[in-house]
């Protein structure tokens, strides 16, 4: 499974990273935006509350954990098969990387205000090249919770620029799709710094409403400590590159495909900047994932 080089690479990446500054407010600051981010992730987390398959996501409480530090930041993420079995029939399955529902919670470094960051309907329409009639469904279930909160706390991303394909990147397996599956979720457990989060199986959710779709699977890990460090200045990030989602799929043709979201495409596009500890999460993704789906 080639768990030894993700072992090296996990050394590697925590040698380097240790050296990574840490820039946090002082307590009380860090008290007063630490209770206004929870406030507004609370308005999220009711909104939510009907959906059966949800994850949130505590970046700032799961670096402390770890001893590192990461403004506040809370992601939760949530599927609703029907709209996700809607706009996935008959269409690329590459789509999925974005479907299930992000929100995040934040407050930029050194700032006292509370944000809410979320995955726009022309974001994944420019994205994956989609008319926006088809995400009809997906733009009004995101009006009616962004309707929830004050315009002025909302964090819109740029999309003017943002072309079919962006910041995607694709790994092919050399495995069906079930052991691909399977590979990979054994790599992540058994990275030390990585914990597992859970995962969206995209084709049983089709299933349930009478719709037919090839495998798909979105997986979710990530490593908090690495993590705190990629994100000290471009918190925003918790929303599309930690924690990671991992796609899987297995095409019309058979072919099996590991896809996931560039981060330092996410933080140029948020911040204009790309960091060294972004670069090298990225790195060892990237190893990782390519040593896990290559025959022996």
């Amino acid at each position: 499974m080639n768990l030894y080089k993700s072992f090296i690479i996990t050394i590697a990446l925590s040698t380097l990273l240790s050296c990574a500054d840490e820039n946090p407010q002082n307590e009380s600051a860090k008290s007063g935006v630490l209770a206004s981010v929870d406030a507004l992730d609370k308005t999220i987390q009711n909104a939510t509350a009907s959906n059966d398959w949800k994850i949130s996501l505590d970046h700032h409480r799961m670096a402390q954990k770890e001893d590192a530090y990461t403004p506040p930041a809370i992601a939760t993420i949530f599927s609703d098969s029907e709209i996700n079995s809607k706009i996935l029939e008959n269409n690329d399955q590459l789509i999925a990387l974005d479907l299930p529902f992000k929100f995040l919670a934040y407050s930029e470094p050194d700032t006292v205000d509370a944000r809410l960051a979320y995955t726009s309907t022309d974001f994944i329409a420019r994205r994956h090249g989609l008319p926006e009639e088809l995400l009809a469904d997906y733009s009004d279930a995101l009006a009616s919770i962004l309707s929830l909160v004050d315009k002025s706390v909302i964090s819109e991303t740029k999309t003017a620029d943002i072309e079919k394909g962006f910041a995607i990147v694709k790994i092919k397996s050399e495995f069906d799709f079930e052991t691909t599956v399977n590979r990979l979720k054994e790599t992540i457990r058994a990275i030390p710094d990585t914990i597992w989060f859970g995962e969206l199986d995209y084709q049983q959710e089709a299933q349930a409403v009478g719709v037919e779709l090839n495998p798909t699977r979105l997986l979710f890990f990530g490593a908090p400590e690495p993590g705190a460090k990629a994100m000290i200045s471009t918190p925003k990030l918790g929303l599309d590159a930690f924690c990671q989602k991992l796609l899987v799929f297995e095409n019309e043709n058979g072919e099996v495909w590991a896809v996931y979201n560039d981060i330092t495409a996410f933080s140029k596009l948020y911040y204009d900047k790309a960091t060294v500890p972004q670069r090298l999460i990225q790195w060892r993704l990237k190893s990782t994932i390519s040593n896990t789906l290559e025959q022996e």
